[in-house]
């Protein structure tokens, strides 16, 4: 749900910009709009809303609103927050008494806020959208840039589409006056702070899991009924046998009900004694363009479409929490680069996955450190090059950009950095959290937010932080993950069900017999595109277990017109436009093959949120 916070009045003119009238709330020199009313928690010295939740473990009580309010006075007396205030969330607060507005976000920030001043007044939302229509707003083009052509169509730091507009980096807390000047800054630098030894410690395990159900009941007070994204993967997994058992649970996916994968996950929720509902409705692959507006409006999000499969099939629900799994892929530690490639899994198979060899780490020097930031800013500057850059129409020399860039990058180092890690691996994985899980997977929480309240509790700040504990050395190969779903009776149960990686063996069988399946099903699977590819894609399966056909969207009758349809405001550049256009028609075509529609869709969305900024898209 969008809001705005000011310190003017907006017009009855700008309000009329948006779709549906606003409520608004006076408090004291500032006002609140939003689009539901009463939605400020509230005492005689401050108010404040929260994106997300916030749980305060001393609080007895099972209200949501008592929780948050609760929260939020701590986080006014500290940050970062003792370990018995948890939630993923963030918060605005509005000190009364000290009157100061308080800005603050988790250790990820998966929930945006935007803080905006100009020669009118003094701007904070949840939304890009919300700030650029209701002020007179310049657009940023070198974040423009890496939302089109930059790593992961991604804005990186503070950075926004909007100029001199930021978004709050991860863990930051700031507070400024009623005139929006800054006061204080301070930031939650408490990951990897007491990292275990490389040793597993069973203790360990049964600490996690207890820690991991105490935070689910938290997360789900004052809610008998809770839906789960269930995509079969081992962290959805975690998150499916750590719902109380007083819940009523449903089962969300997408894809056809004879997909493996869905039949994965309908075989864990009947172990759940869940109800289970699965999704087909490949059209919206490619939504129509008032869908597209629409979801870009509310939630700014658009880029997995496959996720409309699931939304376009729910009612509102607002009150209702919509679970998710693990977004940092930390518990098994996917983002350690150097242990995670293909090449290294396959030729270090005996090794670490028969012999469960230890794994080695180097310690993180200021050499060591300067070598690895120079490598992210050479990887990153490459996606800036003319030849890239001049098809978006935009007229910056990369003399220009190069400098801007490494401010924004500078800002994730300097929190990379603030935390002091032991390891020169884990570098690679705390910067993956702060870009890659904070900017893009973020948006499968922010699109499901149009319907429900999402929630990561995998992500908070207790769990995240325990995670990020647990030495690299463990929780590399699902090492820690193996032990935690033989530890407890309920995860032992979902471990006897197959992952769609490993189809058909049991997720509980040793990594000797799962390995080679999986391999197996990879070479079938990449022997099965190619010949599809020379086929023309006619009367050919490209899997060799039905999944969900990423080729079909791309046959729709409608595609050419809905893809003019996106496209007809054109914000970002004809040449660009067009090179969007042309690689959809050449996936439809056979010429590339079609997997994810994300590069399109990240365009798509993009050039409409341009177009409803600038005007050029109307909302009533």
């Amino acid at each position: 749900m969008k809001f705005l916070l000011s310190n003017i009045m907006i017009s009855e003119m700008r309000l009329n910009k948006l779709p549906n009238d606003l409520y608004s709330e006076r408090i004291g020199a500032l006002t609140f709009y939003t689009e539901r009313n009463n939605v400020l928690v509230s005492n005689n010295a401050l108010s404040g809303y929260t994106d997300g939740y916030l749980r305060d473990y001393d609080n007895a009580e099972n209200s949501v609103s008592s929780h948050t309010l609760s929260g939020l006075k701590k986080i006014l007396n500290q940050w970062p927050l003792s370990k018995i205030v948890s939630g993923s969330f963030s918060s605005v607060i509005i000190d009364k008494v000290a009157e100061s507005i308080i800005l603050t976000t988790d250790h990820i920030g998966l929930y945006p806020i935007y803080y905006f001043k100009n020669k009118d007044g003094f701007y904070i939302s949840n939304s890009i959208i919300f700030i650029g229509l209701l002020t007179k707003s310049i657009n940023d083009e070198i974040g423009i840039l890496q939302r089109t052509i930059g790593e992961g169509f991604s804005n990186i730091g503070s950075r926004s589409i909007i100029k001199n507009c930021k978004r709050l980096l991860p863990g930051e807390f700031l507070k400024f006056n009623f005139n929006g000047e800054l006061l204080e800054k301070k930031y939650d630098n408490s990951l990897f702070q007491e990292i275990s030894s490389s040793r597993m410690d069973h203790n360990l395990v049964q600490k996690y899991w207890e820690d991991f159900q105490i935070e689910m009941e938290f997360c789900l007070k004052g809610s008998d009924e809770v839906k789960i994204a269930l995509s079969g993967g081992i962290d959805s997994r975690v998150v499916l046998g750590a719902i109380p058992e007083d819940k009523k649970i449903s089962c969300l996916t997408f894809g056809e009900s004879d997909n493996y994968e869905t039949k994965v996950a309908r075989r864990l929720a009947k172990l759940k004694k869940a109800d289970f509902h699965s999704f087909f409705q490949p059209e919206v692959y490619f939504p129509t363009k008032t869908q597209l507006k629409d979801y870009t409006f509310k939630t700014e999000a658009v880029q997995i479409c496959s996720w409309l499969e699931i939304l376009e099939n729910q009612d509102e629900q607002f009150d209702t929490p919509l679970l998710l799994g693990e977004l940092c892929e930390g518990l098994p530690a996917r983002n350690i680069k150097k242990y995670n490639s293909r090449e290294f899994r396959q030729s270090n198979f005996v090794k670490h996955y028969i012999l469960n060899t230890d794994y080695k780490f180097e310690k993180a020097t200021p050499e060591k450190v300067g070598e690895w930031k120079n490598k992210i800013i050479k990887r990153t500057l490459i996606f800036y090059i003319d030849q890239r850059k001049s098809k978006t129409g935009i007229k910056i020399s990369k003399e220009l950009i190069d400098p801007e860039i490494l401010e924004n990058l500078n800002e994730i180092f300097d929190r990379i950095t603030a935390h002091n890690l032991p390891y020169i691996e884990l570098y690679d994985e705390l910067f993956s959290w702060y870009t890659y899980t904070r900017m893009r997977l973020s948006k499968q929480v922010l699109l499901a937010n149009s319907k429900f309240k999402a929630y990561s509790p995998a992500m908070s700040l207790r769990i995240l932080r325990n995670t990020s504990n647990i030495h690299p050395n463990l929780r590399l190969n699902y090492r820690f993950a193996k032990q935690l779903f033989r530890y407890d009776k309920t995860l032992k149960k979902l471990n006897s069900v197959p992952t769609s990686q490993a189809p058909l063996i049991p997720q509980s069988f040793p990594d000797f017999i799962k390995f080679p399946v999986w391999g197996l099903r990879s070479k079938i699977d990449s022997y099965l595109i190619k010949k599809s590819v020379k086929n023309g894609g006619e009367n050919t399966s490209y899997r060799l277990f039905k999944s969900v056909d990423w080729a079909a969207p791309y046959q729709l009758p409608d595609l050419e017109e809905k893809l003019e349809a996106y496209f007809r405001n054109k914000e970002i550049g004809d040449e660009y436009l067009a090179h969007v256009k042309k690689m959809a028609l050449d996936r439809r075509d056979n010429k590339q093959w079609p997997f994810a529609n994300i590069d399109i869709m990240n365009t798509a969305s993009l050039n409409m949120e341009l177009a409803i900024i600038n005007g050029n898209e109307k909302l009533r």
